[in-house]
């Protein structure tokens, strides 16, 4: 990018960029105050959570501000940022799944008796999730383990929402066939 089309702004943060990297605790603060609102704009996007964003941002900024001296172009400190947002919000997104399937598998748990049929059952569907490929294994298991939706999916593993949903459909297209085999012996 030319120096006529440098923005402003961005030739601050450049600058504040530079001088935290040399110890300037006024100069992250700076840093900070100008970049929280994008990174939680971004975070929100990400999460679809207010409190999820906040918590989001803050542990980006612990990772900015502990990475930051090894950021070698200044002028790459949006784009860093962002990606280290990215990377807390889908660290957010699987802590807050498992916390919701623990729940769901809780209230499951105390709401009916697990019979042997059911854990048979069980055992099938985890077995032939077993065999999938591991990058359609993981889609299944975000989207039906761990309650995610596919945007929350895509999010999560750094992939197009069109791409979260290709993976799951080929999934089920490949268990489909497995499990009605499976199931058809056990009612045998």
């Amino acid at each position: 990018m030319t120096d006529e089309h440098r923005q402003p702004a961005n030739i601050l943060s450049e600058l504040l960029v530079l001088q935290a990297q040399g110890g300037s605790d006024s100069a992250l603060s700076q840093l900070v105050d100008i970049w929280t609102p994008r990174l939680k704009a971004r975070a929100y996007r990400l999460t679809f959570n207010s409190d999820g964003a906040c918590e989001v941002v803050q542990e980006a900024w612990i990772g900015i501000a502990r990475g930051l001296r090894t950021l070698r172009d200044p002028s790459r400190f949006g784009v860093w940022s962002m990606r280290i947002v990215h990377h807390k919000a889908g660290d957010w997104i699987k802590v807050q799944s498992k916390h919701r399937a623990l729940k769901s598998r809780l209230r499951d748990t105390h709401a009916k008796p697990n019979p042997a049929d059911d854990e048979d059952i069980g055992q099938a569907i985890r077995e032939a999730i077993g065999h999938l490929d591991p990058k359609l294994r993981e889609v299944v298991y975000l989207f039906y383990m761990d309650n995610c939706l596919l945007d929350q999916i895509a999010a999560a593993l750094e992939i197009p929402v069109g791409t979260a949903k290709t993976r799951l459909m080929r999934a089920r297209t490949q268990l489909k066939p497995i499990l009605e085999k499976k199931l058809e012996r056990n009612s045998q």
